[in-house]
């Protein structure tokens, strides 16, 4: 009656008849909902459900919940092979050919999988839109059991990222991804290594890996494509969209011997770039920290959480700027120009910046912003506009990531929203290409005079960054070094992001865009800390890390490879939470050359704590904080 009233009876016909194939949907699904067929060759058998295709090997299953799997991005949702009905067209003795066709999108994907030999299984997703429909993307995944501890891409291999649900870019390198899977490297237990080799590498698809954080906490290993996101809409057709191999080895020899090919052919491939590009005019770019005064005393903006103009007894702390540092080092390493000048650091007065700088012709200016020094920053950078430089803004501030930023200041050209090291690489590769912007990550650009905002970037694993620049720096100036650590001190990341919701906090709100928390591999940290300190001489290292103590495996690990290189006898300080901790995390903390912690407490009542989301038990702060003093690690309680 509800319905009569406010719609008519022409509303209440349509709400009839969508429950009418809502009720249809649901009687489809309960007749294939136990439908199971299976291929076996060998020791390899691949069982096929609803929800996708298991694999095992030797008995053992490999994959878990939905296994090989699909999915269609399309109006702003994702739509999933397991809510589909899948129909078996063609069954012969090694092969099947199947039709699974979504239940909401008018979209039907065909696949053929065949059991070539034993422990192969060719996989080819045909896609056939039976009405134009808009797709941004295709993804097509295996979930994998939570055994696998490294994933592989190409010839690189990484620990897999902690229980996060979101899926991580694992390549930046613009080489075609040929090889993608994940590998077990316990003797203890049976688990043969899984690779997904691509036939179409050229194709558009981008590798991706994620850990489930759901209960089966399973690994899951992937690849997409946005070879469609630039059309308005897809025409009805058929279209390849995937073609490639499931491979399971028990003699990892094979998977190493792939992989080493793969680096050779790496390496001949870049030697021929370099060369290539001694004849070509790349772009010059320039990468800054802007001036920032006021009054006479100079700010701290660049790698800072709190942004503002130092007071005397803070003259001689100095952030390092991460984020311009290691966009620099990835440009540099794609063969670009960049130029990295830290004017905080150098006390660089902006006329000075101007003379030096500006006039030296880049090509961009490339600036990174702060809430506080947001009026600052638009005067100084609408004066360096007047003389013809494009500017790239990016910074942790929600306002310019709006479109109408853009619409009210002509003189930006491009914003980059969050981490912006993975989008100015992609950002610059279409600016020489001469290729839309549309398919460029976390960006806000200009389109024939409408600003348009992007997608965000997502999360990718932090080992394919490379260092962070440091040598065209002032290195000496940089000082985040508590309970008076030796000098000269360097700053290092070893994870970015923090799981918890503090409601104060900037940079996992705004800068990493979520409560994510993403780790570089251990062994890739120790090599970077031996380095600064053996080679380029550093006393102490401190640890800038949002929340460094997060993963107890991972931080015992991390001392026994800092005891191992003889690094314990460097100073070394962290920024944690002392609720994380325990005495044997300390006592391995202290053996391996901790020197000093700046523990985020925030206040001494519970309430307060509680209601900012800080999510800390006090009474096992206060334990931990006095365990601390009691081992002579020096203490900072912010």
């Amino acid at each position: 009656m509800g319905h009569l009233k406010t719609g008519g009876f022409t509303y209440v016909l349509y709400r009839g008849v969508l429950y009418l194939v809502f009720l249809v949907r649901r009687f489809l699904q309960s007749l294939t909902r136990n439908w199971k067929e299976s291929l076996s060759k060998g020791k390899t058998q691949v069982v096929f459900s609803r929800t996708g295709a298991s694999l095992s090997y030797s008995g053992c299953v490999v994959t878990r919940g939905s296994g090989l799997a699909a999915a269609v991005y399309a109006g702003g949702r994702w739509f999933n092979s397991d809510d589909a009905q899948w129909k078996i067209l063609e069954k012969g003795r090694d092969f099947l050919r199947m039709r699974v066709k979504f239940y909401r999108l008018p979209v039907e994907q065909t696949w053929i999988v065949k059991l070539e030999e034993d422990q192969i299984v060719s996989w080819q997703i045909d896609m056939t839109v039976l009405s134009a429909v808009h797709i941004e993307e295709i993804c097509v995944s295996c979930f994998l059991s939570c055994r696998y501890k490294n994933w592989i891409c190409n010839y690189t291999e990484r620990n897999f990222p902690a229980f996060t649900g979101r899926w991580q870019e694992v390549c930046v390198d613009n080489i075609p991804v040929s090889l993608l899977g994940v590998r077990f490297p316990s003797r203890n237990e049976f688990q043969p290594s899984v690779l997904l080799e691509l036939e179409d590498p050229d194709g558009g698809m981008f590798p991706l890996v994620r850990t489930s954080s759901s209960q089966d906490a399973s690994r899951v290993i992937g690849v997409r494509s946005t070879r469609f996101k630039a059309l308005n809409h897809v025409p009805a057709g058929t279209y390849t969209v995937f073609s490639g191999k499931v491979g399971l080895y028990n003699d990892d020899s094979l998977l190493d011997n792939k992989m080493e090919i793969l680096r050779k052919q790496s390496v001949k491939t870049r030697l021929e770039e370099i060369n290539n590009r001694k004849s070509e005019k790349r772009l010059k770019v320039l990468l800054a920290n802007l001036p920032w005064q006021r009054g006479g005393k100079w700010g701290v903006r660049a790698g800072s959480r709190w942004p503002h103009i130092k007071d005397e007894k803070e003259s001689g702390y100095l952030p390092f700027p991460f984020f311009l540092a290691y966009a620099a080092a990835l440009l540099h390493k794609h063969g670009y120009e960049a130029i990295l000048i830290d004017a905080v650091a150098e006390q660089i007065q902006e006329h000075e910046f101007l003379e030096r700088f500006v006039l030296k012709g880049f090509d961009y200016l490339v600036a990174e912003t702060s809430i506080p020094s947001f009026e600052d920053d638009m005067r100084f950078l609408r004066r360096i506009a007047e003389f013809g430089i494009p500017i790239i803004l990016a910074g942790p501030n929600t306002e310019i990531f709006q479109p109408s930023f853009l619409e009210r200041h002509p003189f930006i050209s491009f914003v980059m929203c969050g981490e912006y090291e993975l989008t100015l690489l992609d950002l610059l590769r279409c600016i020489e290409e001469k290729k839309d912007f549309a398919d460029v990550r976390g960006l806000v650009y200009r389109k024939d005079g409408t600003a348009i905002k992007n997608a965000s970037r997502g999360h990718f694993s932090l080992d394919i960054l490379p260092w962070p620049l440091r040598d065209t720096l002032p290195m000496e100036k940089y000082l985040d070094a508590p309970g008076g650590m030796r000098t000269p001190s360097v700053q290092m990341m070893a994870s970015r992001g923090c799981p918890y919701r503090c409601q104060f906090c900037l940079w996992p709100q705004v800068m990493y865009q979520g409560h994510h928390y993403r780790v570089r591999n251990y062994i890739e940290v120790v090599d970077e800390m031996e380095f600064l300190v053996k080679e380029k001489g550093f006393k102490s290292v401190y640890f800038d890390d949002d929340t460094f103590n997060l993963g107890r495996e991972r931080m015992l690990a991390l001392c026994r490879e800092i005891r191992k290189r003889g690094l314990h006898k460097t100073q070394w300080a962290i920024m944690a939470r002392p609720d994380l901790m325990d005495e044997e995390l300390l006592d391995n903390f202290k053996k391996a050359g901790l020197y000093a912690v700046k523990y985020g407490v925030e206040s001494s009542a519970q309430p307060l704590v509680n209601d900012i989301g800080k999510g800390m038990d006090l009474k096992k702060t206060e334990r931990m904080i006095r365990y601390t003093k009691k081992l002579g690690i020096k203490v900072h309680l912010t």
